[in-house]
């Protein structure tokens, strides 16, 4: 949410109207390299996968040797099909959208095998052009790495597709026949004609250099193989591909060390059907790298599916942040009442207020803040020994957009102090805060604690007391109504949040006019 909506998420989401959760929505993936099928759940604004399987076709490879769609390609193909069709139906699939890409917008007999794959499927097959192609793509990107900007790359089996993307705006594309199948075809396989046709379809694409300094966005599942393999070189220690960022100069070595020899690297990690591609995908990203020299590379897991599902919201729903509402459709199903989560978030927006993070932004800080307030009581329902555990670990792993690796481990470590205050120091490498900022996450929790400790975790209290940060105080107000809440426990952790941020804790006691209402999340 920027900084020209409104401070309260629920108020904002009620102005809009309501945005509830759909019918299954399927999208079926038709690549040059492999077939998906991917069943969505949740609002289409935060698209929640419920189902997802790949069937490695290979139907550029059946294109690049014959031009056709035939042979062994064309029927494991058919068959997955008819399998696909079957699974979309016991999901409760009505709305498919099913496309296809280089493969078949290039075979002669593109035409013809879509209306086959159609009367399977009982739905229209879309051919995506390499201009639409580009843009879905950037759409992924965008609907999930909010303010992203720089240059999306998407590598397929058939084609590379380039995009230019600011301020939530596609500004150029190109598509180019670099895919890892069409290039080792075009190569027929020797790795140096790869880097000399790499290099010059790309200078073909005069506005690359806009993304110098910028990030580079790689989409395609070769490259995620890629990425993969290397997080594991580099020891990193979140599993979580999407947002996962690397320097450009880091990344290089791996890169051009991968695509003259695989030998040197282990490809363990890979899927054992990329593996034969990584050379030329390791190709691409090294030349493609060296042309746009980019800040860093960031590791995209949404692209053109997903792309097409953010393509048909309105504007109102894309300006929407992803995290906030993800974590308010996670407070529907995992917490004791989501009320309270908009109530909390309310309740410590002073929280903050003195202090200066140095892992993001401040406006990204106190995204973060009504984020784990939405989510703060996601555990409630695990044996008490295990809460800290459990919420930290979905806050580590969970399928949100909009928040990358680094705010991922703030979340963490506050919502575990949330519920267990130990001594255990969490080693996250890389990523993990410094003392600065993890005293601002323990902070952040000790102050969900508190406000625990006061409202049980239910909504109705919270709007009769306050919390402030001011003049070096921290305090505590509550009405003289509900005097009956004070004790010896509120004094406590009043005492531990206040420490963390260095303020002194006060308690006091007055006439209070009840905070607004907040409605939870709108739902038909």
């Amino acid at each position: 949410m920027d900084e020209h909506e409104t401070e309260v998420f629920a108020d904002a989401l009620a102005s809009l109207g309501t945005l509830s959760p759909e019918a299954p929505l399927g999208v079926l993936d038709i690549g040059s390299n492999s077939v998906r099928l991917v069943g969505f759940s949740g609002s289409a604004r935060t698209p929640l996968p419920i189902y997802n399987e790949r069937a490695f076709c290979r139907l550029g490879e059946a294109v690049a040797a014959s031009g056709r769609i035939e042979g062994e390609p064309y029927n494991l193909a058919i068959k997955t099909f008819r399998r696909f069709r079957a699974i979309a139906q016991r999901l409760g699939i009505e709305n498919l959208a099913a496309f296809a890409t280089a493969a078949v917008r290039e075979a002669e007999n593109g035409a013809e095998f879509v209306a086959e794959v159609e009367d399977i499927l009982g739905h229209d097959v879309r051919v995506l052009s390499g201009k639409e192609e580009a843009k879905f793509s950037a759409d992924g990107v965008m609907s999930t790495i909010p303010k992203a900007d720089g240059i999306v790359a998407d590598l397929g089996g058939g084609s590379l597709e380039l995009a230019r993307i600011r301020k939530n705006k596609t500004v150029a594309w190109a598509t180019l026949s670099l895919g890892v199948l069409a290039l080792k075809q075009q190569a027929g396989g020797d790795l140096a004609k790869m880097k000399k046709i790499v290099r010059q379809q790309l200078t073909s694409v005069d506005w690359l250099s806009d993304g110098a300094d910028l990030p580079l966005y790689i989409v395609g599942g070769t490259w995620r193989s890629l990425a993969k393999v290397h997080m594991v070189e580099q020891n990193y220690p979140l599993s979580v591909l999407h947002q996962y960022r690397v320097k450009r100069a880091k990344l290089a070595s791996f890169v051009r060390q991968l695509s003259d020899d695989t030998s040197a690297i282990g490809l363990q990690e890979a899927s054992s059907n990329r593996r034969e591609a990584m050379p030329a995908a390791a190709i691409v990203l090294d030349k493609l790298m060296s042309k746009v020299k980019p800040s860093e590379v960031v590791v995209s897991a949404n692209a053109v599916r997903e792309g097409m599902l953010y393509s048909i919201l309105k504007k109102k729903y894309r300006r929407l942040d992803p995290l906030l509402l993800a974590c308010g459709e996670m407070s529907e199903r995992l917490c004791k009442s989501a009320d309270y989560g908009h109530e909390l978030a309310k309740w410590t927006s002073n929280l903050f207020s003195q202090s200066t993070p140095g892992f993001t932004s401040h406006g990204e800080l106190d995204r973060l803040r009504k984020a784990g307030c939405l989510i703060s009581d996601l555990a409630w329902a695990n044996h008490p020994n295990f809460r800290a555990q459990v919420v930290a670990q979905t806050v580590l792993t969970a399928p949100f957009s909009g928040i990358d690796h680094k705010q991922r481990v703030f979340l963490a470590e506050a919502l575990a102090i949330r519920h267990e205050i130990d001594d255990t120091v969490r080693d996250f490498g890389v990523l993990s805060l410094s003392q600065k900022d993890l005293r601002l996450a323990h902070g952040f929790g000790l102050s969900l604690r508190l406000a625990h400790s006061l409202s049980t975790s239910l909504p109705g209290l919270l709007p009769h007391t306050r919390l402030k940060v001011k003049d070096g105080k921290m305090i505590l107000a509550i009405d003289n109504a509900f005097r009956a809440f004070d004790g010896p426990i509120l004094d406590k952790r009043l005492a531990a949040a206040a420490k963390m941020f260095g303020l002194k804790p006060v308690v006091e006691f007055r006439k209070l006019k009840p905070l607004k209402p907040l409605s939870a999340m709108p739902r038909d």
